[in-house]
Parts: structure tokens; C-alpha cells; sequence
């Protein structure tokens, strides 16, 4: 895909609205689960709109990722997607597709649509916690309760990490 070399890693960007709670939570989960099989990929995570106003990592976020004994080193600030970032990936999840598609067509089109042709974009359907965290004016997206949506998170990383496993190049059948 990215001509990488044979011990050189592949880049997966979890992406949502902020980096502050579904995309953080992606990649710590990701990056402990990926650790276990040595697949070689490693998971970055990354924000369509990221404004300064989230500190940290949510607590349900860190919360989750301490219940289930991992590091919660990733105590970083949210931060922005680049366009050199997204072209240099190999997999880029959109945590909602209903969400972020829009967004990141709006100001990665023609990047987008590259990873689209090769087949390096997946959209899951998580959606942000209840109530929202954001300021999404009159009509605030759908959301769900902590509980599902970290649950989700976490049943569906690691489906991906298994089908990593059985296709450590991660092209899609």
C-alpha cells in the first residue's frame, strides 16, 4: 500500500469527532490487542474537530481502559487529523459514519477518496456518549450511554485485530 519496508509498521488512524473519547479508546485498545498476535500494525488516533476545549482523555475512556488492566499513558491533549497524517495511512477507521463522512469529505476530499479507491477506509457505527460533549447547535447527533458505546468500541477493535491476524496486510475480501 504505503511501500513500506519488511519490519516497518502499518499505520491505522482512528478517527472521530474530537480525540477525546472514541478514537482514544480505539487506539489504546488496538495497540494492546494488536501487541498480543505481533501484528504489524500500530493505531494512532485523530480528531475532525478538535478546538481546544477537551483536556486530557475522557473518564470514561481512561475509566474503561484501567477496568480492563491496560496502560492509560495516552493522558495526551485531543488532536487535529492532518492531511499528510491520512495520506500516509494504511487503514483509517471513521468511528461513525454518519458523523464523520461528512466532515471528512468537507475538508479531506481528494485524500479521502484515494484511501476510499484503495480500500483503506472503514466506518463503524459508534456513536458519541449521552448526553454529547460538543456544542452541535439546535439538533445534537445521536448518542448512547458509556456503557454500550465502550462496550462497542471494545467488540469491535477486536474483531478488527482478528481479522488483522488472518490478513496481517489488511486488504479487504
Amino acid at each position: 500500500m504505503n511501500g513500506r519496508s519488511t519490519g516497518e509498521k502499518k499505520r491505522l488512524i482512528f478517527v472521530c469527532t474530537g480525540n477525546f473519547y472514541r478514537s482514544r479508546l480505539a487506539e489504546l485498545l488496538f495497540n494492546h490487542y494488536a501487541a498480543g498476535p505481533e501484528l504489524p500494525w500500530i493505531a494512532c488516533s485523530r480528531g475532525l474537530v478538535v478546538n481546544g476545549q477537551l483536556k486530557g482523555l475522557s473518564a470514561e475512556a481512561r475509566n474503561y481502559a484501567v477496568s480492563a488492566g491496560l496502560d492509560d499513558a495516552a493522558q495526551r491533549n485531543p488532536r487535529p487529523l492532518l492531511v499528510d497524517e491520512l495520506a500516509a495511512a494504511d487503514l483509517v477507521v471513521l468511528m461513525n459514519r454518519t458523523e464523520h463522512v461528512p466532515l471528512i469529505e468537507r475538508d479531506f476530499r481528494p485524500v479521502y477518496r484515494s484511501l476510499l479507491s484503495r480500500g483503506a477506509v472503514r466506518t463503524w457505527n459508534v456513536f458519541d456518549l449521552a448526553p454529547p460533549r460538543m456544542s452541535w447547535g439546535a439538533e445534537p447527533p445521536p448518542s448512547q450511554p458509556a456503557a454500550s458505546a465502550t462496550e462497542h468500541i471494545n467488540f469491535a477493535v477486536r474483531a478488527l485485530v482478528a481479522e488483522l491476524a488472518q490478513n496481517p496486510q489488511g486488504s479487504q475480501s
